[in-house]
Formats: structure tokens, C-alpha cells, sequence
């Protein structure tokens, strides 16, 4: 049966920022997760149109492709220049000490990599000398190359420690539904950056009080910023409660374009 007759799945969210994005989009990007993708519109000068999420069950291929097949926002002529893997089986390495096979044979130390994915690398682009290695399934990388040739696969890390450092001690919380993207920093330092399941915000906020314990951070002190998709009022509401200089978006949709906006400018 082709894909096209299967059930066309429908966006879970969609945003717009302009009357007509569909005759003004320049380029895609799209964000992909185990159990989720984004697809977002950017004109000429690299400002977010629009933005479309989708939600299946974990690395469904078969979903996967239905979406690349029937989505109108896909469909044109513009092109798909990146695709940003978010998987928690993600290590930071310095640039220095980055070696092709030796972070492959780390990764693999670390987690399970199974004998269908291939261990990829994005050097952080800006401001970090880092390099991201990630799994990447070649099912998926199979589709990007079959429906989106110009496209690029890039770790979403590698994008979100594109940043300036700062001088506070902060936690940038970087949500995708259940998946979030957590660093953490003190004095223009980055401590730590992975990329972690959240079936409970209770265990995002005891992953943040241990950072705190660990390196002597005061927790009502802690610069927490967000941003992200899909995100959750309960979620906001309990990480206020215990970290009172939290930076919260003022509406989903706010949120969702200042994590697009950052891709762009980081994209390599």
C-alpha cells in the first residue's frame, strides 16, 4: 500500500507569523525527535514564518515519510537546507580532543547504538570549541537524501550551544514535548549539556537541583531559561515554583520562535 493512501497525520501544533508564509518562504529547517518533528518556514532575511509539529509513535518511519510526502509546507520548491537530531544518546567533546573513530567508540561505550544507525558528528558552529556526536538512524538519513537532497543533518546541540557565554549562573531548558535539552553553565563556563527524556517534570527539577549541589550553585539564584515546543503550563508553573529567576516565554508560540530564530543563526 503507498504511503499516500495510509491515514495523513495531522500537525499537533501550528503556528504562523505572517498572512501568507507559503509564498514567502526561502528555506526549511526541520527539528527531529524520537517521537515528534517541527517543520519551520524562514524568508529571505532569515525571519520564522511559520512552524508546524507533528507527533507519532517512537522513530516511525512509515509516519515520518507520510509527513515528508504530504505536508504542503514541504512540497514547494524552497529548500529543506537543514535537519536537526535531538537523541539523548548525545556527547559533547572538545575540538581538540575530537577523533572521528575514538568518538564513535566512546558513543558506543556510553550507549547502545544499534547496527541500523551511523554515529554522526556537527561541530558547534560558534563560541564553543566543541564537537557533538549523536547516533543517527540510516532509515531516517535514507529519507532526508530521497525527499530533501540539499538538506544537512546537524545535531539540534550543536545549534543550542551556539550562544554567548554568560557571566551568571544559568540552566537553559530547551523543550521538545517530553524531551529536553538541558545546559547548564556558571562564570562564562559550560558544565554540562544533555539531552534527556522527561516522562515527569519532578525528575527535570531533581537533575536541576543536583547541578546546583554538585557545583555549589545557588539554586534561587539560577538564570533558568526556556523555550521550545510543545510546552506545558504544569511544567512552567512547577519549575517557578523552585527557581524564582526563571525566564518564562509569554506564550507557546513565543517560545517555539525563540528556539527557531536560534537555529537559523547558528546554522552552519
Amino acid at each position: 500500500m503507498s504511503l499516500i493512501k495510509q491515514e495523513i497525520l495531522q500537525p499537533v501544533r501550528h503556528f504562523n507569523m505572517h498572512d501568507d508564509p507559503l509564498t514567502n518562504i526561502e528555506t526549511l529547517h526541520l527539528i527531529v525527535w524520537d517521537k515528534g518533528l517541527c517543520i519551520a518556514g524562514y524568508d529571505a532575511n532569515s525571519n520564522v514564518l511559520t512552524a508546524k509539529v507533528y507527533h507519532y509513535a517512537p522513530w516511525n518511519m512509515a509516519a515520518i515519510e507520510s509527513i515528508f510526502i504530504n505536508e504542503p509546507l514541504v512540497a514547494g520548491p524552497q529548500p529543506v537546507t537543514h535537519i536537526w537530531i535531538a537523541d539523548e544518546r548525545t556527547i559533547v567533546i572538545p575540538r581538540p580532543l575530537y577523533e572521528k573513530e575514538a568518538a564513535a567508540s566512546w558513543l558506543r561505550r556510553f550507549h547502545f547504538i544499534e547496527a541500523g544507525e551511523h554515529v554522526h558528528a556537527t561541530p558547534v558552529a560558534q563560541v564553543l570549541a566543541a564537537v557533538v556526536s549523536y547516533p543517527v538512524q540510516e532509515k531516517l538519513a535514507q529519507l532526508v537524501q530521497k525527499y530533501f537532497a540539499e538538506g544537512h543533518i546537524e545535531a539540534l546541540s550543536g545549534a543550542i550551544l551556539c550562544q554567548e557565554p554568560t557571566p551568571q549562573d544559568y540552566a537553559d531548558l530547551v523543550f521538545l514535548d517530553t524531551v529536553v535539552l538541558l545546559s547548564a553553565g556558571s562564570k562564562d563556563k559550560l558544565l554540562l549539556h544533555q539531552v534527556m527524556e522527561m516522562s515527569d517534570v519532578h525528575n527535570l527539577l531533581y537533575r536541576l537541583a543536583l547541578i546546583c549541589q554538585e557545583h555549589s550553585l545557588q539554586q534561587e539564584e539560577l538564570r533558568v531559561t526556556v523555550s521550545g515546543l510543545c510546552l506545558s503550563d504544569t511544567v512552567l508553573e512547577e519549575l517557578r515554583q523552585f527557581f524564582p529567576r526563571i525566564t518564562v516565554p509569554g506564550s507557546e508560540q513565543f517560545a517555539s520562535f525563540t528556539l527557531l530564530s536560534k537555529l537559523i543563526s547558528c546554522a552552519s
